[in-house]
């Protein structure tokens, strides 16, 4: 009979049905052990309490202590759990046992109620303990969650010069613990659901009430219940179904790692994601200037951001068709050179057997390999391969003719702009457009690369993000917008520019 109970709690476990808890504390345990398949990291304890009946009759009531080891602080609990439930004494036996060592014993901030072996098994693997108490039909579930996680440390992909550098880590309540310090809005709300069949991960969705489109927060919550993704492992298994364009390479959802940012973006009203296990948030809706400015950009003085975020899109543009301009005039329009430069590069080109496409995308392939090898190496020596890497394979493709002189400093300085992008997914999506263009430039010149950058602008304007047109506030243009541009608007003009934005009649 129990072999034939313990399936079917399996089989309500595979199929999510929710099975209520017996009030017999040996065979719900002996139930867990089997859904858990008897694990050697499954720790079950026993305790006993008295209780005594009016009649002065004493009895013992059992309490099974269920757990992970290594998920659950080991010190609290025996020095300070066990030790409670050990020295409460003789309770009457009419005393509701659960809410007793909720209410008063148990030395723990965060106990909730358990009613079904679903919920049960989930605490467990949470890494929360699980106390089992014989002759009722609810648990308890003590967050003490005491595994080995990383410490906050420094930005490593969003680095700034001045403001915090604080990051977040791979630990889901240190993340939001984080925006709570920075945060102290009474409107800030929290909800957390589970996506993955198997790996079960927590993902925490942070909004400000009545800022927030409920819109938005409705189609957010329909497409993570409805994931039927077995793992997820990181922010990228959601971000990829939350992409309004499936068809685009520009990313339309923003990732982060720092605090600041996110605070920033609650601020305006946007939504941010929280995947465990993941030390980036994602921002929605993120418009193209987002992936563009820095956090920085709020910490620095504003002639000097608004410059920074300049020189930002010149480097992009450069990043995105320098090589391509380069093979367009050497190949088709050398009368838009002047004499002298002309005969330098055509000095250089002398005796370089390829075209200047083949060159290009034989120089550009070399320099991702590099970048890819620095990415991947060992921290140590990464750098120092990078460069010397660069150096020396430059400096003999030269030497052996392979490639002109000219066409490595353009593929330097194109490699280099991509590095002043402050988002990578953006940088990645410059560089793959970048080959595109060198294609169109080698076959149809000038002409040719101005139709495919009005197209590329065609196509960026529509894009959206979640319904928010990615080119906001340019395309459409929004006056009210400008002072978070491009430019970066002094804050005394900002708040200016929104009580006077105030007194405007609705």
């Amino acid at each position: 009979m129990r072999n034939n109970d313990q399936k079917s709690s399996r089989d309500d476990e595979q199929n999510g049905e929710s099975r209520p808890l017996g009030s017999d504390s040996s065979s719900n345990t002996s139930i867990i052990k089997e859904i858990l398949g008897a694990s050697s990291d499954l720790t079950i304890r026993s305790l006993w309490i008295g209780r005594i009946h009016a009649d002065s009759k004493l009895v013992r009531s059992q309490i099974q202590l269920i757990y992970l080891d290594g998920m659950i602080d080991n010190q609290l609990l025996q020095e300070s759990i066990i030790p409670a439930i050990q020295n409460t004494g003789n309770i009457p036996f009419e005393t509701d046992l659960p809410d007793l060592l909720s209410g008063q014993i148990l030395p723990v901030g965060q106990v909730s109620t358990v009613k079904d072996f679903p919920h049960a098994v989930r605490t467990i693997l949470t890494g929360c303990l699980l106390l089992m108490i014989d002759g009722y039909t609810r648990s308890l579930s003590l967050s003490i969650q005491g595994y080995e996680k990383r410490s906050i440390e420094e930005t490593k992909t969003q680095a700034v010069i001045r403001g915090p550098q604080e990051a977040f880590t791979e630990d889901l309540r240190t993340n939001i613990t984080m925006i709570r310090r920075k945060m102290k809005n009474e409107r800030l709300r929290i909800e957390t659901h589970t996506a993955g069949q198997m790996t079960q991960t927590d993902i925490s969705v942070m909004y400000i009430d009545g800022m927030a489109e409920q819109q938005l927060l409705d189609q957010i919550w329909k497409l993570i219940d409805h994931l039927t993704l077995k793992t997820v492992l990181e922010g990228e298994y959601i971000e990829e179904y939350l992409q309004s364009n499936k068809g685009t390479i520009f990313p339309t959802v923003l990732n982060t790692e720092r605090p600041d940012s996110v605070t920033a973006a609650l601020s305006e009203g946007r939504i941010a994601l929280f995947v465990d296990g993941s030390p980036f948030a994602i921002v929605l809706p993120s418009m193209f200037l987002d992936f563009i400015q820095s956090a920085e950009d709020s910490y620095q003085p504003y002639l000097f951001a608004s410059f920074i975020r300049i020189l930002r899109m010149v480097a992009g543009g450069i990043s995105l068709i320098a090589p391509a301009i380069y093979i367009a005039i050497t190949t088709f329009h050398q009368d838009l050179l002047p004499t002298q430069l002309l005969l330098s590069l055509m000095f250089q080109r002398e005796g370089v057997p390829f075209p200047a496409f083949v060159e290009a995308i034989l120089m550009e392939i070399t320099f991702e390999i590099i970048r890819e090898a620095g990415i991947r190496m060992p921290r140590n020596i990464g750098q120092a391969v990078s460069i010397v890497g660069t150096i020396v394979v430059g400096q003999a493709a030269v030497d052996a003719g392979f490639v002109s002189a000219a066409m490595v400093i353009v593929v330097a300085i194109t490699g280099i702009s991509s590095f002043v992008i402050p988002a990578y997914n953006m940088s990645i999506a410059f560089r793959l457009v970048r080959f595109l263009f060198m294609g169109v430039a080698a076959s149809f010149g000038i002409f040719g690369l101005t139709i495919c950058f009005c197209a590329l602008a065609v196509h960026l304007c529509s894009l959206d993000s979640m319904g928010i047109p990615y080119m906001r506030p340019y395309a459409p243009y929004l006056k009210n917008e400008q002072v978070d541009g491009l430019i970066r608007a002094p804050y005394w003009l900002r708040d200016k520019h929104k009580k006077t934005k105030g007194r405007q009649p609705v």
